[in-house]
């Protein structure tokens, strides 16, 4: 039997590289955090509870190299840095919009529906609060 390995076309998956590109739950919601407005990374951190510095700066780096953010710099005294989606990670609101949507419709009870901090990424006034669970 002749082996297919060599010869075999990779076939790219464009969900499978989608969640290669922004599948991680911190990744997410550093983006999600940012469709309201560029921050800091001690803003960012600020708002994402449970995030370490050194998670925080890993996934800084893996989504600027994906695109989905640019780190810019603001010409102050002292300079200063903040993050901002790119046209790429832009295009990622609808995607939010649809995870909200999924989401109350799944997980959240209907008593606790529209949750005030977490607004959808159409109009997103709060930081995203996240549910930390101990292990």
């Amino acid at each position: 039997m002749e082996s297919n390995t060599s010869s075999a076309k990779t076939e790219i998956c464009p969900v499978v590289e989608s969640i290669y590109t922004i599948g991680n739950k911190w990744a997410l919601v550093i983006t999600h955090n940012l469709m309201k407005s560029p921050k800091r990374f001690n803003e960012l951190k600020a708002c994402i509870p449970g995030i370490s510095s050194k998670v925080l700066t890993q996934n800084l780096s893996e989504l600027q190299k994906n695109g989905i953010i640019e780190k810019k710099t603001i010409p102050d005294q002292p300079e200063k840095t903040e993050y901002v989606l790119t046209d790429k990670g832009e295009d990622l609101r609808k995607l939010m919009q649809e995870m909200r949507a999924w989401g109350e419709k799944w997980l959240v009870p209907p008593e606790q529906q529209p949750v005030e901090s977490c607004q959808g990424p159409e109009q997103i006034n709060e930081p995203l609060l996240i549910r930390v669970q101990a292990v």
